[in-house]
Parts: C-alpha cells; structure tokens; sequence
C-alpha cells in the first residue's frame, strides 16, 4: 500500500523516552543520517544478512549497502514492485504485479537467475495483483500473495512454478512464518480484519482471529515469544500469542502504517506511520510486557521500512509528493525527494 497522501511536509526532529531497563538496553532512537536516492514509488523493504545490503521494492529493485550507506536504484528492473524475500543463500526474490513474474536474483551483483510466470495460476489482475512475498521455511516454499483475490500461490523456486493455491478470501496484505510450517497473514474483509492462520504443509486454513482494528497492513513475528505483531491504519498495533490463542495487548502507534518491524537482538518492534510521520518504538520484553517506549518524528508519508539488527539501524524510505501518475492512484514522488531516513539507537549505561 502506498502513501495516500495529497501534500506532503517535510519536517525532523529526535525525540527520547528514557527506559528503566537492564544493561545495554537501547535507550532510544534519533535521526542520524539521510541518505540521498533517485527512484519513485517504493513498497515493500527487507535487509539480507548474506550480501550486507537493505533491499526496496521501487519500480524493479533498490539496494543500500549497510556498512558504506551507498544506494544503488534500479539493481533489478522492474515495473510495479512490491514483494521481497531472501530465499537463505544470497538469493531473493521481488514480485511484480503488472507482469505476474515473480523474479530471483543474486543479492551482491543483482544478477536475475530465473523468473517465474505466474498468470496461469494467478488470474485476477490489480495493482496487488502479486504483493507481499514470504518464505515458509519448513516446505521451502515461496508464498505470493494476491491482494485483489485473496489468492495464496505457493512456488517452488527450485522447479521455477506455481505447485499450489489457497485461497484465503478478502484482501491479504502480508505475512509472517513460524518456521514450523505455519504461516499467519493479515486478511481485510468487508467488515473486519483479522490474522489469517494457514498450514502450509497441509495447505488448510486452521484459525481466524478478529483483530478489532481497521485495515490491517504490516506484520512480523517475534520466535522467543511466539508473538504475531500486527499493525492496522488506524493507530493499532496488535499482539497475538500463538500459544495463548489470543490477542495480548493493543498498542497506540502512528496512524498510516504500513509495515512492523522486528528487532529480535534489542527486542524492539517499529512502526512507521505516515498519516502522522513518526515511528513508534515498542518494547518486547515478554508476551506480557509489551509498551510503547518512544515516538520519533521522521516525515509525513514514511510509512516503513527494514532494521539492521546488526548495528540496531532501521531504514525508513520517505519522499516529498505530488499528483498521481497513471496507472498508480497514489501520489507520485516528486523528483530529487526520495530518501532513506536512517534511525540509529544509543545505549543506556550499565546499572
């Protein structure tokens, strides 16, 4: 989902919220760096440990080098980009609705290694006719998802074909793996959102869970504490244990979001909110101590992102924005605007 916003004002700040928290503990997050780019529209991000580098889903696909911050647009070409995923050998994988191709490429030099064609299987068109990308690490799978069906394909990359749908009905917007098979996906509906729980070794559905917010977006899953995390548009971030079966807390953040992100090492979760420009900062501790512990203002129409859990870095894209052009609906990135906002963290002392 893209930015849906007329007129955009740019405007920075750092803001902090000190924590009573054990040794080490990021004490909060500031803008350290903005790191200039050339490319339009953007979706989806994700940062891949094996070639050092963020990846961003940005009509084909962009490239920022996590140790020197060089951004390079147009690594893999493309038309309507959204969906990312590193496939745990330097390989990934980018989607493109407009052609139904889902495209594998080498991370480091950006060489396509193979596409696949997934019309056939995939017959509604739409702009999220192919969205978010996630691999389900159990069967090796590849899942695309339709957006405008609620069609699941699921892609064996290694054969370079679709070897299964499911259909989830409303509208999917992305999803988390358990790594044990399980994979839970954001489902809008005509009336309500909720979390969609798929097994995809036996390719059924086995639970759905009302989320009791509006237009659910981004998700991530949290494996310590096996938390789903889901953020809807209206400023609600959701927490669902897997074990438990039920929502554990309900978190204020940005309105406008449209992904969460998951540092697993500082156990912070992120949500970018574009309606507002601020990123929430969430403390994960347990499953049943989850609290907002910051709000940083970024920009207007910064809406998500990818964290480096390396450094604690997280990469928001942002831009300024005009009219929109045919055939996206949404408003246009002016030329010269694109950016990446770097939020680093800093560290408490030891008590």
């Amino acid at each position: 989902m893209f930015a849906r916003l007329l007129l955009i004002i740019v405007s920075y700040a750092a803001a902090t919220w000190p924590l009573d928290s054990h040794a080490a503990e990021a004490a909060g997050y500031s803008i350290t760096a903005h790191l200039p780019g050339s490319g339009g529209a953007w979706d989806y991000a994700l940062v891949d440990a094996h070639s050092g580098r963020l990846f961003l889903a940005q009509g084909g696909v962009t490239a920022v080098d996590l140790k020197t911050h060089l951004v390079t647009t147009g690594l893999v070409p493309g038309k309507i980009t959204h969906g990312l995923a590193s496939l745990g050998d330097g390989t990934l994988a980018v989607d493109d609705s407009q052609s139904k191709v889902i495209t594998i490429f080498d991370g480091v030099s950006g060489k396509i290694l193979s596409t696949i064609s997934t019309a056939d299987d995939n017959p509604v068109n739409g702009m999220h006719a192919l969205d978010a990308l996630v691999l389900e690490p159990k069967t090796g799978l590849l899942i695309a998802i339709n957006g405008e069906s609620g069609l699941l394909l699921l892609v064996d990359v290694k054969k370079s074909s679709v070897v299964g749908t499911l259909s989830v009905g409303g509208h999917p917007e992305f999803g988390a793996a358990d790594g044990l098979g399980q994979l839970y996906i954001n489902v809008n509906g005509a009336k309500a959102s909720e979390i969609v729980a798929v097994d995809i070794v036996s390719r059924k559905i086995v639970k759905r869970v009302p989320l009791g917010c509006e237009e659910a977006t981004g998700m991530a899953y949290d494996e310590a504490d096996k938390l789903v995390m889901s953020v809807c548009d209206n400023g609600k971030l959701k927490a669902f244990d897997t074990h438990a079966q039920r929502v554990v807390a309900s978190i204020a953040v940005g309105r406008g979001a449209d992904a969460v992100m998951f540092d697993a090492k500082r156990r912070r979760a992120f949500v970018a909110g574009g309606d507002d420009g601020t990123l929430s900062v969430i403390a994960v501790r347990s499953n049943s101590d989850i609290a907002l512990v910051q709000t940083l203002k970024t920009q207007t129409g910064t809406r998500l992102g990818a964290v480096d859990s390396d450094t604690g870095r997280v990469y928001l894209p942002s831009a300024k924005f005009g009219p929109p052009k045919p055939p996206i609906p949404y408003p246009s990135v002016l030329p010269g605007t694109f950016e990446f906002l770097v939020a680093a963290p800093t560290v408490a002392a030891p008590k």
